[in-house]
């Protein structure tokens, strides 16, 4: 879906391939970036398998126990503050964040985790119990995957995402449609999201207020700012919200303002190619942030490989 959605969000930002240098050209360059992107993605996620198959010394702690919960507790409770209270889930799922992050520093990104799952909406028939039951899923999620893709942005809300699956495949939530935006609209969005992913990578990184503020903050001002100010501000906020998660990503990962800039945009592609899919489902934003991480952290690692600089020849 990914590669698809990055393909497809060509013509979506306004670049009809067939209008490049011809049809048969221009579908060569979309199925060119495709699999370029694909294999990017591709060499990050197997450069990770190793640590994912690994499951010698894995047990399970009381720190486990008090991840789980978060995850479990703070789904329903953003949830209500979105529908019940009204306020949205961007807006819902950053305050949820936010207060974890100034209450515990242990738990706050469990909590932050949770809150994505809690960002389901009634679009995919969500409702308390439901919401309730993907943030066990979620949370059992979190604990099995607790040494694999650290660092990664938006591995947070890939967990929420298996979560509202897990609970789509027992026929708890069924997503909903949606369409992908008109060319000036998605170019726009996918500016909101190169800028988000650095503003949170900023306040993260260089101001040291961590990942879970850092995105938290970017998607507050986001879902506070956006709507009433801007034509179609709810994407605006949304797409900000998702860059804000590749954002997170540690600067191993993610190194620099440049390559920041790079897994944002690579967000805004996706998040505009995927408007047609799974609407509803909390995690989906986050899915795509990680997406787009593992492609950039997969480019930058090809780049090296083929053109390696003076140190990485020496050290070899």
């Amino acid at each position: 879906m990914v590669v698809a959605s990055i393909a497809g969000s060509a013509t979506a930002v306004g670049w009809d391939p067939a209008t490049v240098t011809g049809s048969g050209a221009g579908s060569f360059v979309v199925a060119l970036v495709g699999a370029l992107a694909a294999t990017a993605f591709g060499y990050a996620v197997l450069a990770e398998a190793r640590q994912a198959l690994r499951i010698e010394g894995f047990e399970l702690t009381r720190t486990d126990l008090g991840n789980a919960a978060a995850v479990a507790v703070a789904a329903p409770v953003t949830y209500a503050t979105s529908v019940r209270v009204g306020v949205g889930p961007v807006v819902a799922a950053a305050l949820v964040g936010l207060c974890a992050a100034f209450l515990t520093e242990t738990y706050d990104a469990p909590a932050y985790c949770g809150s994505f799952v809690g960002m389901a909406t009634p679009a995919a028939g969500a409702d308390l119990g439901s919401v309730a039951a993907a943030g066990i899923a979620a949370a059992v999620v979190f604990v099995l995957a607790k040494r694999v893709f650290n660092g990664f942005g938006g591995k947070l809300g890939t967990t929420a995402f298996v979560g509202c699956l897990s609970v789509a495949a027992l026929g708890g939530l069924a997503p909903g449609t949606g369409t992908v935006p008109e060319p000036t609209a998605a170019a726009g969005l996918v500016v909101a999201a190169a800028v988000a992913a650095l503003a949170t990578f900023a306040v993260s990184v260089r101001l040291g207020y961590g990942p879970v503020v850092g995105s938290a903050v970017v998607g507050l001002v986001a879902g506070l700012a956006c709507p009433p100010l801007l034509a179609g501000g709810d994407a605006v906020a949304a797409v900000a919200f998702c860059a804000s998660f590749a954002g997170m990503a540690a600067p191993a990962r993610i190194p620099g303002p440049g390559a920041m800039l790079l897994a944002g945009g690579t967000a805004g592609v996706a998040f505009v190619g995927a408007t047609p899919y799974f609407v509803g489902f909390g995690g989906k934003l986050g899915t795509i942030a990680f997406a787009a991480c593992l492609a950039t952290a997969g480019v930058l690692s090809l780049g090296r490989l083929l053109a390696p600089t003076g140190s990485d020849a020496v050290t070899g």
